[in-house]
């Protein structure tokens, strides 16, 4: 055997001192980690005469779900980050009663989207906060809509000088490709029921038809008169001013030599305009005390881990998240079939479970999954347990579906919801093989053999079979609302069609019994159990403890980190959109999607 001459043996050293080094400096991470969480968690300490600082980052979400690899910690390029809501609740309403919390700070310059229904429900914690005679503060550099949203809510608003606030309002807009398939020779195959079921459009038209942009006018202006409201009530405004801020915002910045934040503060959106510096010594002298800081505060990620562990109870209602695209399968980061079907079918056997409430905030994705997890709660019904379905900022097609036959269907005003119909979509390339010379040909023994092939395109026969299909699921959809609602098919086919309605109105058509937030529907899964005293049981999909640690680790790096990036909302749109398109697997190629729930900002 040739022995190896002195430059391979030199570079085979190099390379052993290289991965000697980088396996020791990951160990060392790794080991440095570990003592940073685990002295965080033992050693959090809630200081007297405190600010809760309520600084979300990310997307403002039912549960946080983001998945975390070593390869993208070390590279900094993690998924999105979010926040859940429950997390803000709980640690605002704990402090409410906590001595040691004295004020409330809101720094909402990491918070990169938040809906309406999400900042409600904060809005109503901060209220009760406020009604126990503390104060919130908000403090930042600048104002997006979604932020300002929760900044309303507080006693006192300062903002940067160089600051904004804006309100872009609501908008609804997608790209249409027919032109692009068109010119590649795609054939697309379009089979819906509802005039107003638009998912398909952007493959089928260059534009909004007149059905969708009647309904999706109609969506953004009530979006935006409810969030108007808000605004208007919590800061005591005039109407006239305000709507001249955000419908003529160039000319007012025009008046105000491009200054945004005298601007926002003549307008009354901000109270003071300060530095950073002075606004911690009005922070501080809020909570009556101070330090070299500014003031003594503690983040509500920090907070929480100070909380003692909810006492367990004999009797519960069960809490089950139902949130993103409907998928069959398993798929921790949506709401897969088989994930929500087993939680479900565990809270039914749980001998402490009188009741179930599903938070669904989801614009819906296969029939079929969709019917399984549907059908999962009638089993639990038929156990004599109550399903309550909460709706979040959006629960409708698939998400509507799942919750059509609970006992009691509660929404805040503005979740999005109905979009009744159903839709199948087969794109075929015959046409694009054909101009590069490749042409398809063969044999079948029966009418329907290859007669839905993306190199052959549909058949008659295989058209009638998937329009007979869509309309198959359409009757069953209507039959399952008229049944869970109380209500005639007619009634219910009229009030459809894929029509996308807001909470409110859902409530005036009878597609919704009340409306409120998930501690109304807990309430009433509670009246309807016959339970006066009872605990909240979660039932969540375990995390790997792999995961689970990256996690913890991503989210200690963020507790020092600078602000992040903001997504666009163009961005967002393509992610989200992106985000169903890859999971849609229904095996039938029928769903229950409100195409209209993806893109609202």
């Amino acid at each position: 055997m040739k022995k190896p001459n002195l430059l391979s043996r030199l570079g085979l050293a190099i390379t052993r001192a290289r991965n000697f080094v980088i396996n020791a400096v990951f160990l060392l991470l790794v080991a440095a980690a570990l003592v940073g969480l685990f002295q965080g968690v033992t050693g959090v300490k809630v200081p007297d005469r405190a600010a809760l600082v309520i600084d979300p980052a990310g997307v403002l979400v039912e549960e946080a779900r983001t998945d975390y690899n070593l390869l993208g910690l070390v590279s900094q390029s993690e998924p999105m980050r979010q926040t859940g809501i429950n997390d803000l609740l709980k640690a605002v309403d704990h402090a409410k009663d906590d001595e040691r919390i004295h004020a409330i700070v809101l720094r909402l310059d990491n918070l990169t989207a938040a809906d309406s229904a999400h900042a409600r429900q904060l809005g109503a914690a901060l209220e009760r906060f406020k009604a126990a005679g503390k104060e919130v503060i908000a403090f930042g550099h600048s104002y997006s809509q979604g932020q300002y949203a929760i900044a309303s809510f507080a006693d006192a608003i300062y903002m940067h000088p160089f600051g904004q606030v804006g309100f872009p309002g609501y908008g609804r807009y997608s790209p249409y490709l027919k032109g692009l398939l068109d010119n590649w020779g795609v054939n697309v195959h379009l089979f819906r029921v509802g005039k107003y079921k638009e998912a398909a459009e952007p493959f089928t038209r260059d534009g909004m038809s007149p059905e969708a942009r009647e309904v999706n006018q109609a969506l953004v202006d009530d979006v935006w008169a409810a969030y108007r409201q808000t605004v208007l009530t919590n800061r005591s405004l005039d109407a006239g001013a305000f709507d001249r801020y955000a419908r003529a915002y160039d000319e007012v910045l025009e008046e105000f030599g491009g200054d945004t934040g005298r601007a926002a503060l003549e307008f009354r959106l901000v109270d003071e305009l300060m530095t950073p510096d002075h606004a911690r010594d009005r922070i501080a002298a809020a909570v009556g005390d101070s330090d070299e800081n500014g003031y003594p505060r503690i983040g509500f990620g920090r907070y929480l881990q100070t909380l003692p562990p909810e006492e367990p109870s004999t009797r519960n209602i069960a809490l089950i998240t139902a949130q993103g695209p409907i998928v069959m399968g398993e798929d921790r980061k949506v709401a897969a079939a088989d994930n929500l079907v087993a939680l479900i079918r565990d809270a039914r056997k749980d001998e402490s479970v009188a009741a179930l409430v599903l938070r669904i905030d989801s614009p819906g994705g296969s029939a079929l999954a969709s019917e399984l997890i549907r059908e999962e709660l009638e089993v639990a019904q038929q156990h004599d347990k109550p399903v309550i379905a909460s709706m979040g900022p959006v629960a409708a097609s698939g998400g509507y579906w799942i919750a059509s036959t609970a006992n009691r269907i509660i929404a805040h005003p503005t979740t999005i919801t109905g979009s009744i119909g159903v839709v199948g979509l087969f794109l075929s390339f015959e046409r694009t093989l054909s101009d590069f010379g490749i042409e398809s040909d063969g044999v079948g023994s029966l009418p329907l053999t290859g007669s839905a092939s993306p190199l052959l395109g549909l058949n008659e026969s295989a058209k009638r079979v998937l329009q007979a299909n869509v309309s198959g699921i359409y009757e069953r959809f209507i039959h399952l609302v008229a049944r869970g609602r109380d209500m005639t098919p007619e009634a219910v086919d009229e009030i459809g069609q894929g029509r996308v309605w807001l909470g409110r109105q859902a409530m005036d058509i009878g597609l919704v019994d009340q409306l409120g937030g998930l501690a109304d529907a807990v309430e009433a899964a509670a009246e309807l159990a016959g339970l006066e005293q009872y605990g909240i049981k979660r039932f969540t999909t375990p995390v790997p403890p792999g995961e689970q640690f990256l996690r913890q680790l991503a989210e200690s790096e963020a507790t020092t980190a600078g602000p992040v990036n903001a997504l666009s909302s163009a961005s967002r749109q393509l992610r989200s959109a992106w985000s169903l398109a890859s999971r849609l697997n229904d095996p039938g190629k029928l769903y229950a999607v409100c195409e209209p729930c993806l893109a609202l900002d």
